[in-house]
Parts: C-alpha cells; structure tokens; sequence
C-alpha cells in the first residue's frame, strides 16, 4: 500500500461514520460506473427495494430492532472495534 493511500485510509477512518459511509458509497460507485452492466444495475435495485422494505418494518413496528450490544451478549463474542 502506497503511503499516500494510507494517509488517505487513515484520514477517512477519522471521519464521522456518516460520512464514512458517504465516503465509502462515493468509492463503491466509482468501482460500480467502470464495470456497470444490467445485472449489476438489477442487483442494486433489488437492495434499494429491500433496504426500502426493512427501513418500513423497522418504522412500522412490524419489527423491533436490538441493541448491538445486546447482540454480542447474546452469541458470547466480542465487537470487532
């Protein structure tokens, strides 16, 4: 890894996780664009429709969400942080 490419990794990784997550989005669409087909575009759809889906549950109360932390306890193991 180039230093520069780790000054750069080692920047975004100070960023607020909203903005990592545009960060990270911005770069996953750049990789998208150079080798973007019809199925890669179905693909996206079909997530776009199921984050839709899951976001409505969530807001409808259809289901109840759980604490991370509350994960971990449960499967006994420990946050990769």
């Amino acid at each position: 890894m180039s230093e520069s490419t780790h000054q750069l990794i080692t920047s975004a990784l100070q960023l607020a996780p909203a903005d990592r997550v545009v960060v990270a989005n911005a770069i996953l669409a750049s990789l998208e664009s150079e080798t973007d087909d019809h199925e890669s575009q179905e693909i996206r759809e079909s997530w776009s429709d199921e984050i839709s889906n899951r976001i409505a549950d969530i807001d409808s109360g259809r289901v109840k969400t759980v604490p991370s932390s509350e994960v971990w306890k449960r499967i006994g193991g420990k946050p990769n942080h």
